[in-house]
């Protein structure tokens, strides 16, 4: 069941350059709420041997890349699985001139930017019992569109005018979903602040091209895929699953978080804090967590910050096999990046989530897809 593969290159301006499908190498990575990458490597010019393949003097830094993929025997029909920006050049002589380029996934972008207005500018750098909605989809347009100048308070404006390295960000209508969050993220790198809002926010997000030069944020309430764990399911005996390995290890769980924020002695600001899996006479397990970079009065953040601790001591299952495509459940045609499907094994019945997936053509033209699946 092998698939075909075709780059297509463009420029800054999204004109087409190029539609190369005689590389010798491809591999990209898709991540939920993460830039992931790519990589292909390209041989000679087909036409002369002496020269090197014509698709490597017009890549220039942050053209376009899309990764086009079909499968024929599953009906899949041509369609972009991977949109990225061109970013690294390795060339080197292996038996022949080798050409490698590579480069991050259109979320990269968002890793160009941080937070830059003040420690505690409201909505801004600091959010206090907002949706977690409306505070991705700030954090963006305060950092990462027109909307984020000095006469706003941040500072230096976004970019040219707002375009960012040739590309305009837009971001979708708020309509203030999922859950309440709190969140100082003043000077945090902009991507990095929305993954870890994101962990407590429920849902997840992406940059979705709309254009030649224009992206725009999205949130998607809940995860990012569509929930297939009724309809798509990995077991031994589907002949889709091997090697599984399954763990609960709950030794660092921890369900009551005391969090001490500012003040002295009796006069200490303390909340407390617990978890989902919390249980008063079964699952009652403390910790602390020093906020005295709180501010005084500030109880959301104070409660934010102990969810945000008790979410990374949660013992959460991990569930770990390797996925086999089979005319039944295929990538690209039964799931995609962001789903949630069913897992069995033995007495294991369970839902995980596909966070990241790699596809490769391998040397020989063979398919590789490597998905990567984490309990929610």
């Amino acid at each position: 069941m092998a698939s075909d593969f075709r780059i297509v290159i463009r420029d800054a301006a999204g004109a087409k350059l190029a539609d190369v499908s005689d590389h010798l190498e491809l591999a990209y990575t898709k991540r939920v709420n993460g830039a992931g990458g790519f990589a292909f490597q390209l041989g000679v010019d087909p036409d002369d041997p002496s020269a090197p393949h014509p698709a490597t003097l017009l890549l220039t830094d942050k053209c376009q890349i899309e990764i086009w993929r079909r499968n024929v025997e599953l009906g899949i029909p041509w369609y972009a699985d991977f949109y990225g920006l061109y970013r690294d050049r390795l060339s080197a002589y292996a038996g022949g001139d080798r050409f490698t380029a590579r480069g991050t996934g259109a979320l990269g972008m968002l890793g160009w930017q941080h937070v830059f207005y003040p420690a505690g500018t409201a909505n801004r750098s600091e959010f206090a019992a907002v949706a977690g909605e409306s505070v991705l989809k700030n954090l963006v347009k305060y950092n990462a569109t027109s909307a984020g100048t000095t006469g706003d308070g941040r500072h230096r404006n976004v970019g040219d005018s707002g375009v960012i390295n040739g590309y305009t960000v837009t971001v979708e209508t708020d309509d203030a979903g999922g859950s309440t969050v709190s969140l100082g993220a003043a000077n945090a790198n902009l991507l990095e602040a929305l993954q870890k809002a994101a962990r407590i926010a429920g849902g997840d997000f992406d940059l979705v091209k709309t254009g030649v030069m224009t992206y725009q944020f999205q949130w998607h309430a809940g995860q990012l895929g569509t929930d297939r764990s009724a309809s798509v399911v990995f077991a031994l005996e589907y002949d889709n699953m091997a090697r599984p390995v399954y763990r609960f290890d709950r030794r660092g769980e921890r369900t009551v978080a005391v969090v001490g924020g500012q003040g002295q002695k009796s006069n200490r600001e303390y909340v407390i804090r617990t978890g989902p899996d919390y249980h008063v006479a079964t699952n009652n397990i403390e910790t602390f967590v020093e906020a005295n970079d709180v501010d005084y009065g500030n109880t959301a953040g104070l409660n934010s910050r102990g969810d945000q601790r008790l979410d990374a001591l949660r013992a959460r299952e991990e569930f770990a096999f390797d996925v086999l495509q089979t005319p039944a459940a295929a990538y690209g045609l039964h799931y995609f990046l962001g789903d949630l499907l069913g897992a069995h094994w033995r007495d294991i019945d369970t839902t995980v989530k596909l966070a990241a997936v790699t596809v490769m053509q391998n040397p020989d033209g063979s398919e590789t897809i490597a998905p990567e699946m984490e309990t929610p």
